[in-house]
């Protein structure tokens, strides 16, 4: 049975760095699943099993073997440890030369050479948030763990787009990241802040922040000037209005969507929602055995194609698995060989936060 995590686990860092009161949502995501079942597959990869690698979809098997492949290469000779608890220790004031844990987490991997040390953690997705402050974490564990090492590289590997953000940390630069962090967390008097995280926040529905931003929106009490363009926000040129209006606009979104999702759960409980009733609708429905399905058909290939419709970057990854090329390469070859086939439907434009100004 997995150990649950604790309640200072560094994979909350990045979220508190943010919003010290942000608490993890009990929802389960797809993607969190998703990412669950990679790990345990790039775990079996590292000790030297490749079959769980088929249980994976192509991307996902690409994603996982790459990470593998930098791992070991970080490895060199050295041994890997992958899914390692690490927990950062204190010594207890109550009891001579007996430590306290002040939290613990699981590092994917971790590979000792002398008094160096790589830690690396894998990300099945593509980089949204900065996972800095989480391997921080993770990295003063390890120095309180092992006093001999000196310094800790830092690896955060994106499986789905392939990058990576590394740094290298001293006990004192992990300290200088976590302490502060810790400290803000264990303040009785801390205060929520709407942030990036908020999506994902189980408090989301109560949080004082998000709802003061309804208030405002209702009300009209912190930018009273918005007030007659709120009404009809289409005749708003402005664009710091137009900013300011946004930001309300987001805040409340995330308030309703925790609002919707509540109402949704009392009402599959058996609560009668006055004007609400609850309506079912079917799965999503897929064929497995393409193969099966083209004989059963009784079509011909070229009217059971016109039924297809052929995922491009599925398709460079069957091409780069079946002519043993990267990535880059099958679709440099699949751009060429296809490419009078290939159509683009229109670029579509979407406005997102600026982190870089903010």
């Amino acid at each position: 049975m997995p150990e649950k995590h604790h309640e200072l686990s560094p994979s909350k860092f990045p979220a508190w760095v943010e919003c010290p009161c942000f608490e993890s949502s009990l929802e389960v995501r797809k993607d969190a699943t998703e990412g669950t079942k990679q790990h345990a597959v790039l775990e079996a990869v590292l000790s030297g099993d490749d079959s769980p690698l088929e249980q994976l979809e192509p991307q996902a098997k690409d994603s996982v073997r790459w990470a593998a492949d930098y791992i070991s290469t970080l490895a060199e000779s050295a041994k890997i440890s992958s899914e390692i608890r690490v927990e950062y220790s204190t010594l207890d004031g109550f009891a001579a030369k007996r430590k306290s844990i002040v939290f613990f987490g699981t590092a994917d991997a971790l590979i000792v050479k002398g008094n160096l040390a790589e830690l690396i953690d894998f990300k099945s997705g593509a980089q949204v948030h900065s996972h800095r402050a989480q391997l921080a974490g993770y990295a003063l564990a390890v120095f309180s763990m092992r006093p001999r090492l000196k310094t800790i590289r830092c690896h955060v590997l994106y499986g789905r787009s392939k990058e990576v953000d590394a740094w290298s940390l001293t006990q004192a630069d992990a300290a200088g990241v976590v302490i502060p962090i810790l400290e803000a967390r264990q303040n009785q008097d801390r205060s929520p802040s709407p942030c990036e995280y908020c999506s994902f926040c189980g408090d989301r529905m109560t949080c004082p922040a998000l709802t003061e931003r309804v208030n405002t929106v209702v009300k009209a009490n912190e930018w009273e000037n918005l007030l007659p363009s709120l009404r009809k926000p289409g005749t708003i040129t402005d664009p710091v209005k137009m900013s300011q209006a946004l930001t309300i606009a987001r805040s409340v979104a995330i308030w309703a969507d925790a609002v919707r999702k509540a109402a949704t759960n009392l009402a599959k409980e058996g609560a009668i929602l006055p004007g609400y009733r609850i309506q079912e609708r079917k799965g999503t429905r897929t064929l497995t055995d393409l193969d099966e399905v083209f004989n059963r058909s009784c079509l011909t290939p070229a009217q059971f194609v016109s039924a297809c419709k052929v995922s491009i970057p599925k398709l460079i990854t069957a091409y780069a698995d079946a002519k043993d090329l990267n990535k880059a390469q099958a679709s440099q070859e699949i751009e060429s060989k296809l490419g009078d086939l290939i159509q683009e439907s229109p670029p579509s434009v979407s406005l997102v936060v600026d982190r870089k100004s903010s």
